[in-house]
């Protein structure tokens, strides 16, 4: 590179790297200048969101507080008399949501379960969670928004309802259409407003339109104001996060404003200033190239002259015009031309010797190669035609022969010989080389292969002590029988099944899978299975069973794994089996006329989730000849090779086909299929079953 041409860059880079520091700290400066203004946006957006929602709740408190002391409706609800609650609270509700001052109404119990809902829907959504239901009717009065559906947001107060002294506290709950709320904030603030879900999607607002052309994410735990551009218009957007009225997160209260006109201000004035520098950097970089071509246009002779001399040119000079640099430089380039005159002559005189050590060597090789074998002989001649090529500059093989021609031409007498030792050197160098490659990847093989069979081996005992603890014996008694298997993906796998017999004469039996796969899986089961088996020795209400299960093992959870399960206790003698289903596959039952259903799913979560949970017995009754087939999902999540699911369809036709056979056929068989499907591809999970018969 030219020294005009890294003096012009050296510089150029200065005024770059000036020029940005300017437009950063500018920038800076105009974000420094910006957050006060944007948190007095949030702040008084925050502040009129919380006077007006207040002032909505306290309308709806006034409201519950008529509900609450109608006596009649109080009588009704202690009676549980649907017909004569309707009639009451419709007679109240009805004039409210006419009137747009009332949505909804609810009366539920700690349950959950609704007793009345002004909705006419067969089943109405409940306007709160289990959870805030709890809270609410051991005391607490809640108000506030909350998302009741996924297009409706909701203004709901909750207060405790009781209809006697001696009954337990209810709860009552009223909504009301956030609509005339948003329309009075739009208006007191003069901006669109808009509510968004937790996911970022539009639920309630005037202009849904706006925010899609808009196409904006913003953050959902923080306020922030920022500015998008649709069209010609630029806009304000101030976001604020809204609280659920159980302290959680609601989504997102939006205000668009059109701020066009300053913020279009404000970038001209950017535009303009960033303009008037770029046009000065260029100018200044303008004129030092003109200045710099003018000073070094005499080196510029001095190089072209060098040049000349490089080619071999001698007839090539310069003039000492003066007694500066440049003068120096014509001296100098006169006593090269004397060195390059001398040194023609000394190439031409070595260029005679050079080949007739060619001709030497040539003859020597060729007749030591007659006496060789076809490969060696070939591998001979070919360091000939090498050594000849590179010797008389012909050859274009890269860096050995520029290695050969380099030797040859520092060494006219020895040139030749040592370029033949140099490539029988590299062979024999390179030789031993591979072969201590070989040895060492020789080495490192027999020792991954003597930890694989020592992991092996460890995984295949791991295997036996995983299904040593599972049952072997399998009850055929003449009130019931009881069978279970399982088919690990892995050596050792996280599922398992249990049973064993109370003190009482009860049944325990019980199904599980825990997170993961492997090894520790394996031992989250074990910890799981023994633990169980210990607590329902003692206890017989499985919902109990299950939390002293789920606050052991969430105890002490550093690898955060959970275990899925169904744990029930059967009555062989009356067939009632009372059951808790842990965030697992709800079973299927098989009834004697060979029908198949699903039981109802659970709200209940995994264990080992979250600590202090709560659990909830269901029960059913087997009739005679019915059956519980328990599994997990490494039965209904089989693949075959093109990528289908087994699913619980299929599963289900399985039972079906198979109800009349006895519990250890149909399990087989079962498995037999699912093997089928899959095709010989690779189980993908494992597969655990447990069938429980009440006999005929």
């Amino acid at each position: 590179m030219l020294l005009r041409t890294r003096i012009i860059i050296l510089v150029s880079a200065a005024f770059i790297v000036t020029f940005g520091a300017l437009v950063l700290a500018g920038l800076q400066r105009e974000r420094l200048a910006e957050r006060p203004y944007a948190e007095i946006a949030i702040k008084g957006t925050e502040a009129l969101w919380r006077e007006i929602l207040q002032s909505a709740t306290d309308t709806l408190a006034e409201l519950t507080d008529g509900a609450a002391n109608d006596r009649l409706l109080a009588d009704a609800v202690r009676d549980d008399d649907s017909t004569r609650i309707r009639t009451l609270a419709v007679g109240w509700t009805t004039p409210l949501i006419a009137a747009g001052e009332l949505s909804d109404l609810q009366i539920l119990d700690r349950d959950g379960r609704v007793l009345f809902a002004s909705s006419h829907v067969a089943e109405p959504t409940r306007l709160l969670d289990l959870g805030t239901i709890r809270t609410v009717a051991e005391g607490a009065e809640l108000s506030g928004i909350r998302q009741v559906s996924s297009d409706r947001f909701r203004i709901i107060v909750a207060r405790p309802y009781r209809v006697s002294p001696a009954a337990s506290a209810l709860v009552l709950a009223v909504a009301a259409p956030v609509d005339s709320l948003l329309a009075r904030f739009s208006r007191s603030l003069g901006a669109t407003a808009l509510l968004l879900n937790t996911r970022g999607r539009f639920i309630e607002g005037a202009d849904n339109a706006l925010w899609s052309a808009l196409d904006l994410t913003l953050p959902q735990h923080i306020a922030a104001v920022t500015e998008a551009k649709q069209g010609d218009r630029i806009y304000a957007v101030t976001s604020v996060p809204l609280a659920d009225l159980a302290a959680g997160s609601a989504g997102l209260l939006v205000t668009v404003q059109d701020a066009t006109e300053s913020l279009a201000a404000l970038d001209r004035l950017t535009v303009l200033t960033v303009a008037g520098t770029l046009s000065a950097l260029l100018l200044v970089l303008v004129g030092l190239y003109l200045y710099l071509r003018v000073v070094f246009r005499p080196l510029d002779r001095a190089v072209a002259v060098l040049g000349a001399l490089s080619r071999g040119d001698t007839s090539a000079g310069l003039t000492k015009e003066s007694d500066d640099e440049i003068g120096m430089i014509a001296e100098a380039v006169a006593g090269l031309r004397k060195s390059l005159t001398a040194f023609s002559d000394t190439r031409r005189q070595r260029e005679l010797q050079r080949r007739r050590q060619e001709r030497f060597i040539r003859r020597q090789m060729e007749a030591l190669a007659e006496t060789l074998e076809a490969g060696a002989r070939e591998e001979l001649l070919s360091d000939l035609r090498r050594i000849v090529a590179a010797a008389s500059g012909r050859s274009e093989d890269g860096d050995e022969s520029k290695s050969l021609d380099r030797l040859i031409r520092e060494d006219d007498q020895l040139g030749p010989l040592a370029a033949v030792l140099q490539q029988m050197s590299g062979r024999v160098v390179e030789q031993h080389r591979r072969l201590s490659e070989l040895i060492a990847r020789l080495r490192e093989a027999l020792v991954r292969e003597t930890e694989l069979a020592s992991l092996q081996q460890e995984l295949s005992i791991a295997r036996d002590l995983q299904r040593s603890v599972l049952p072997v014996e399998f009850p055929d008694r003449d009130s019931y029988s009881i069978f279970g298997m399982m088919e690990s993906a892995r050596e050792v796998g996280g599922d398992f099944y249990d049973f064993f017999e109370r003190g009482d004469g009860h049944i325990a039996v019980v199904i599980a899978d825990v997170s993961g796969k492997g090894v520790p899986a394996a031992f989250f089961m074990a910890i799981c299975r023994t633990l169980l088996k210990t607590i329902a020795l003692f206890e017989t209400d499985p919902a109990v069973c299950v939390r002293q299960l789920n606050d052991l093992l969430s105890a002490d959870n550093d690898q955060m794994m959970f275990v899925t399960l169904f744990f029930g206790i059967f009555d062989p003698e009356t067939g009632r089996l009372q059951y808790v289903n842990a965030g697992h596959n709800p079973p299927f039952m098989v009834f004697a006329d060979g029908r198949v259903a699903p039981l109802d799913r659970s709200l209940d979560i995994a264990v080992a989730v979250v600590e202090d949970t709560d659990f909830t017995n269901q029960e059913l009754t087997f009739g005679p000849g019915d059956r519980l087939v328990m599994y997990t999902d490494g039965v209904t999540e089989a693949f075959d090779p093109a990528g289908e699911q087994f699913g619980e369809d299929r599963f289900m036709a399985v039972l079906a086909d198979t109800a009349s056979l006895p519990p250890p056929d149909a399990a087989r068989s079962a498995v037999e299929t699912i093997h089928v499907f899959e095709a010989g591809g690779d189980q993908s999970d494992d597969i655990t079953l447990l069938i429980v018969e009440r006999k005929a």
